[in-house]
């Protein structure tokens, strides 16, 4: 069962986690600047694999298909991930070492401005409203303003490195969020152990992040704890193994994810498409389906108030502001961020969620959804070994 939001899961020095582990890492590593919130052990060399989407509650339910992860789990080995709980969202975090509130990746799409929006992780643009005439895609290589972390640790001497499939290398989501290091782009997974070893075989500190998109999909498709979901859940056990058996052992191996996931209830489920009460006083809506967006020219109270009545206990709708003052997006935003999330932030407490029947049809009909801010979204393993090369 999904468990509702209560604002004291945001307090801890670790949120939102993403963004302070990375910045717990470089610090480990020896980087200067960077706050080890997670208390890191020192490190000459560390390899971060990020298995998207898998949750710590999906872990622990399926921990048979994954031998190798279960092995290395600890009863307190997870940690929160950040808000909203989506990948681009969470990559951003990853590189930048900041929260969605500084990067200014705010969802699986957001207001680029009054006419456009952005979906970050295909770098395209849209009407964000019938009729309107959006903006072309901005320049990726810019598009995140503060000097990012694994800039910063770069600049000082470690090496970064990334390694992800060919098809994600050159992409202009890439080109916004890894701007240091290497990209070591691979034909297929089984050459990940290879190019990540090589990767962090220097003299100098080094950090390589890889990344296995996989499960994710299939979770979106066929629903986490499927067939088809375990099936991935079973190649990315095998290649975490790998790497760790390819790796010396003076070099961390981290597995973490990036959100988790979980079916909706149908019973919980509301369709902004079908529904006029949720579409009066809206302008435009955006983000996750369970983390969404409603931009509201006028009457954001009227609007905020049927919204919460409408959808009840199920549901938790909050301002720009009470977002914001919650520490939903870090401890810092930048004018940029808050521009681009919405007046109204919709997050379910359990497992439920605003789809678009119409506008989002492909989307609507997935099985497995993220975004919130609920155990089964938030919650993702944190686990450690070291090399056994």
């Amino acid at each position: 069962m999904a468990m509702p939001f209560n604002d004291s899961q945001l307090l801890g020095e670790t949120w939102p986690g993403l963004a302070n582990l990375t910045q717990s890492i470089l610090a480990a590593l020896g980087g200067q600047g960077f706050r080890n919130s997670f208390r890191l052990d020192r490190s000459q060399a560390t390899c971060l694999l990020l298995i998207d989407g898998l949750g710590w509650n999906l872990l622990q339910a399926h921990a048979r298909h994954a031998p190798f992860l279960a092995s290395l789990m600890q009863p307190d080995s997870y940690f929160r991930v950040g808000f909203p709980a989506t990948t681009a969202t969470s990559l951003a975090s990853v590189s930048s070492g900041l929260g969605s509130g500084a990067h200014g990746i705010v969802g699986c799409s957001f207001a680029l401005d009054q006419q456009t929006e952005l979906s970050p992780l295909s770098w395209t643009t849209a009407a964000l409203q019938a009729e309107a005439q959006p903006a072309a895609a901005p320049a990726p290589e810019s598009f995140i303003v503060p000097p990012d972390a694994w800039s910063l640790a770069s600049a000082q001497g470690i090496a970064i490195s990334t390694v992800m499939l060919g098809r994600y290398a050159n992409s202009a989501f890439s080109q916004a969020i890894y701007k240091a290091g290497r990209i070591l782009p691979a034909p297929a997974y089984d050459a990940y152990p290879e190019l990540i070893n090589t990767a962090l075989a220097t003299e100098e500190p080094a950090f390589c992040f890889a990344y296995f998109g996989d499960l994710d999909f299939a979770g979106h498709l066929f629903g986490p704890g499927s067939e088809g979901w375990l099936k991935q859940l079973e190649i990315a056990d095998q290649l975490a193994e790998a790497i760790a058996r390819k790796l010396p052992e003076r070099v961390q191996l981290m597995v973490i994810a990036d959100h988790g996931m979980l079916a909706l209830d149908s019973d919980q489920v509301r369709d902004f498409d079908l529904d006029p009460v949720l579409q009066e006083g809206v302008g435009a809506i955006a983000g996750d389906i369970r983390a969404r967006y409603l931009y509201v020219p006028s009457q954001q109270d009227r609007v905020h108030q049927r919204w919460q009545n409408h959808l009840g206990d199920h549901y938790r709708v909050l301002s720009k502001a009470q977002a914001i003052a919650a520490g939903l997006f870090g401890d810092v935003l930048l004018s940029q961020a808050e521009a681009r999330i919405g007046d109204l932030i919709v997050v379910p407490t359990g497992a439920g969620g605003i789809i678009r029947s119409e506008v989002e049809k492909h989307a609507s009909q997935w099985r497995g959804h993220h975004g919130a801010l609920t155990d089964e979204d938030q919650q993702v393993p944190l686990l450690m070994c070291a090399g056994q090369g």
